[in-house]
């Protein structure tokens, strides 16, 4: 559980930045950074997703929070939650929920493109009405306004944050050779001890 930080003008916020993180990047170690210094006095959770996520080409969880604890050991006001990581994957809305019981100021971070794709999320409506937004926003992407002319239909609440590193974790794995200028050192380590991502 956090120890709420306040700052100077009393500002605190949740900052709940899911994902899979197969493996963490140190473009999502820089989000991290950035979300710190934009909004100061709050807290970053990474929550990654459980194993029985559709996506095929994930590791165990237990390795996926491991590697994001490495990443935020020596960063203050960041945190990782196992909250996915002993039930069945219920939707980004369910977690939310659950994180509200500890912490009622919560925002949700999502990169632009895949807000343009919440959609097709479990109970996105429910989800956009219940929690703002800090959208990750990339230079060369869709604009903010018509993000938001996307949503007319429905209540939302949105935050841009200027973020223009585009690192995939698909690319990491994909790519050995290149790999130790894509992740941190004790990642790198971490995966060659354990012998992740070989096939």
């Amino acid at each position: 559980m956090f120890k709420k930080c306040y700052n100077n003008n009393g500002d605190y916020m949740m900052i709940v930045f899911g994902g899979a993180f197969n493996p963490p990047t140190i473009a999502h170690l820089n989000i991290v950074k950035k979300l710190l210094s934009t909004y100061r006095g709050s807290q970053v959770l990474l929550l990654p997703v459980g194993n029985d996520y559709s996506k095929p080409e994930l590791i165990d969880i237990h390795h996926r929070i491991s590697m994001l604890h490495l990443m935020v050991e020596h960063i203050e006001n960041a945190n990782v939650s196992g909250l996915e990581a002993n039930r069945k994957y219920q939707g980004t809305l369910a977690s939310l929920n659950e994180l509200s019981i500890i912490d009622s100021d919560i925002r949700f971070v999502v990169g632009l493109d895949n807000l343009l794709g919440i959609r097709k999320w479990i109970r996105y409506q429910e989800l956009l009405e219940s929690y703002p937004f800090i959208v990750m926003n990339r230079k060369g992407s869709t604009t903010k306004e018509d993000a938001q002319r996307a949503f007319d239909d429905l209540k939302h609440d949105f935050s841009f944050v200027e973020f223009d590193e585009d690192i995939s974790s698909t690319s990491v794995r994909e790519n050995k050779e290149d790999r130790d200028k894509l992740i941190t050192k004790e990642i790198s380590d971490y995966i060659l001890k354990n012998h992740l991502y070989e096939e």
